[in-house]
């Protein structure tokens, strides 16, 4: 099983390693449909409270029993500076925070719906495409 900070790690350095000129998709409904493509379920997306991750604007739900969370910010500096507000609202859950662009993707496991992490790297594989 891979610890909470381990994975949220991993996933940053895997954003790094992808550039940041890449481009997400433009849409929460683009990262649904992506999400969908993978074979997960996708539950509809609602307005969240964005203050706690700096943003101007975010939409939470779960895919395959895990708790999504999508930001926009004003530009990609910010985003990628909001990941650690992002792994704060991880807390001590399995989960991870990557930023794409101008999007911020917060993934946690709360219910320990993905045991193997399967269902996490899947979410966030969709979300650096």
């Amino acid at each position: 099983m891979i610890g909470t900070r381990r994975l949220g790690a991993l996933v940053i350095a895997l954003a790094a390693c992808g550039g940041s000129e890449a481009k997400p998709a433009s849409s929460d409904d683009g990262m649904v449909a992506a999400w969908k493509a993978a074979k997960l379920d996708v539950s509809a997306l609602t307005t969240v409270d964005a203050k706690p991750y700096g943003a101007t604007a975010c939409r939470g739900g779960t895919v395959s029993g895990v708790d999504v969370v999508l930001c926009n910010y004003g530009s990609g500096e910010d985003a990628q500076a909001a990941q650690d507000l992002g792994l704060a609202a991880v807390g001590d859950a399995t989960g991870a925070a990557l930023a794409r662009g101008s999007r911020l993707l917060v993934v946690v496991d709360r219910r320990k719906a993905d045991p193997t992490g399967r269902t996490i790297d899947a979410i966030t594989a969709a979300f650096r495409k």
